[in-house]
């Protein structure tokens, strides 16, 4: 078999040595490196152990036919290697058969020797033709390659957009990111969220290695990992060892070998968050194409990553909201209780020294004065605790709904604000009859204690107020109106704010009345509202779902 490294190899299959040396001349003057085998049976094995570019064999051969050769090479290999058929004058059924087996072309001896002429076009020809077929699966294999990996970044920038949490979106990036570039592996790195300067390997996926680099920090500047989180720029290294700015000391603490390197910038809204690197491509260097694909995956991951680390804070700042709202709440509800046995007191003999001091002193008298004073300030002491309370019960008390009796509701109401009602001469107007609700009856009962008491202090000289009720689809909306001067437009919106004092604006105590009256009513499932006009009065109202008939 004759060797060489440059120019065609073509097995020729003949066995008649004459003809065929003669066409080994004519090839090798072409520039074709020429080996022949006298029977198909050793031209099969010639071709098993060499490694040849074109086969050219004829039909009429001891041990094995041309046509029994090429269905030979036809099921031994999956890609039939390119074959010339030589047949003789008068056989072109046989060159029709070695075509349907397979074989590329074919060529007929004639008897002048012409065929000796055109055989070497006819090769070239054939190559010719194989290598356009060649790249043309290729151009074929590389677009549903572009086309695959195109859908899988469509995937992929969806799923990681749905994805919330950081660890899930690191992972799912990583593990994509190895498919797609075909790498050995992938690390996220991400700059420390608490200022420090430091670059950290978030994540990390490595083929034979575990999570060794996960923790591991980089100084701006410091590896490529760093220059590329410094700069902004991505960096192709296809000889990692060889680059200044590679830190082997990695390596030597995690025990992986890098040789090429790709790394990426993570960037969200022009500003880098991070850097995506990909180490040691396993067939050959990474690509422009690798780089491409790699640069749209930062893209989509950079987002990714950066909306989950602000899931990420608001869940913590979330959980640290409650934990401060559920010590402030105890807080207001261990002082307020605190305060309400002592003040009680100071209220039960204010009012005995008040009941003493009646028989004893003038009503002018300064000092029944003062008293009068520490018995009604005292008792506004005790509406601002009982407002506490019920403030610090509601935002962390579920409730029984039940069907209201809300006639029962109104007037234990009015019962507690008899004393006010009978010192401003209020009249007070109620409907023969109330729609069925859903609530809790302690609670509707404080909404009514708030909107009453505010209509008998903010209503007419006397105040008359109007209660009633509207069914209207699934809810049931009942009201209170007063005859009062009204409330300007643009205070109408500050009415429910806790600790909001306007000098129109109704509120009881420290301005918790009506706030709290929102916060019960919300928990109950319905909504506050206020109607006023300067002058013609005002209507304040809540809606409650309605009982089912």
């Amino acid at each position: 078999m004759s060797a060489g490294q440059d120019g065609v190899r073509v097995l020729y299959m003949e066995d008649d040595m004459g003809l065929a040396r003669l066409l080994q001349k004519r090839l090798e003057k072409a520039g074709f490196i020429v080996d022949l085998a006298p029977n198909g049976e050793e031209g099969l094995e010639m071709y098993r152990q060499g490694d040849y570019d074109i086969i050219a064999v004829d039909q009429n051969m001891p041990v094995r036919s041309g046509v029994e050769v090429i269905r030979v090479l036809s099921s031994e290999d999956e890609i039939m290697p390119p074959t010339v058929m030589v047949t003789g004058t008068g056989d072109e059924q046989t060159a029709v058969q070695a075509m349907k087996l397979g074989a590329e072309d074919y060529i007929v001896k004639d008897v002048e020797g012409g065929y000796l002429e055109l055989l070497p076009s006819v090769i070239e020809q054939v190559l010719q033709r194989r290598r356009l077929a060649e790249e043309k699966r290729q151009a074929v294999d590389a677009l549903r390659r572009r086309t695959r990996d195109l859908a899988l970044l469509n995937e992929l920038g969806q799923s990681l957009t749905a994805m919330l949490d950081l660890d899930q979106v690191m992972d799912r990036l990583l593990v994509s990111v190895i498919e797609l570039v075909q790498a050995q592996g992938a690390s996220v790195w991400l700059w420390d969220e608490t200022h420090e300067g430091w670059l950290i390997c978030r994540a990390a996926r490595h083929q034979g290695m575990g999570q060794e680099l996960v923790g591991l920090r980089l100084c701006p500047g410091e590896g490529i990992a760093g220059h590329v989180a410094e700069t902004g720029q991505t960096k192709v290294v296809h000889n990692a060892s060889a680059n200044q700015r590679f830190t082997p000391n990695i390596d030597a603490r995690t025990g992986f070998h890098t040789q090429t390197l790709l790394a990426v910038p993570l960037r969200v809204r022009d500003a880098v968050i991070g850097v995506l690197e990909v180490v040691n491509k396993q067939e050959g260097r990474f690509s422009e194409d690798d780089r491409a694909l790699l640069e749209t995956l930062a893209s989509s991951g950079a987002i990714a990553i950066d909306n989950a680390r602000l899931v990420e804070r608001l869940r913590t700042q979330t959980l640290e909201l409650r934990e401060r709202n559920e010590d402030l709440n105890a807080f207001a509800h261990t002082v307020a209780h605190d305060l309400k046995t002592p003040l009680g007191v100071v209220i039960g003999y204010a009012d005995v020294l008040l009941e003493e001091a009646m028989g004893l002193l003038p009503p002018d008298e300064d000092l029944f004065y003062y008293m009068q004073a520490i018995a009604r300030n005292g008792r506004k002491m005790a509406n601002i605790i009982n407002e506490l309370l019920l403030l610090a019960a509601i935002s962390r008390r579920e409730v029984n709904i039940q069907t209201l009796d809300m006639d029962r509701c109104v007037r234990e109401a009015i019962a507690r604000l008899s004393f006010d009602i009978s010192e401003a001469n209020a009249e007070i107007e109620l409907p023969d009859t109330w729609p069925d609700a859903l609530g809790y009856e302690p609670w509707v009962e404080e909404i009514w204690v708030n909107y009453i008491s505010n209509g008998v202090k903010y209503g007419g000289e006397p105040p008359c107020l109007e209660l009633g009720a509207d069914v209207k689809n699934s809810t049931v909306r009942f009201w209170i109106r007063d005859n009062g001067e009204g409330i300007a437009p643009e205070d109408e919106t500050r009415l429910f704010t806790p600790f909001t004092q306007l000098d129109q604006v109704r509120a009881t105590g420290q301005g918790l009345g009506l706030s709290i009256v929102r916060r019960i009513v919300e928990k109950l499932g319905g909504k506050v509202d206020v109607e006023s006009e300067l002058g013609e009065g005002s209507e304040f109202s809540f809606t409650l779902p309605a009982a089912e008939q």
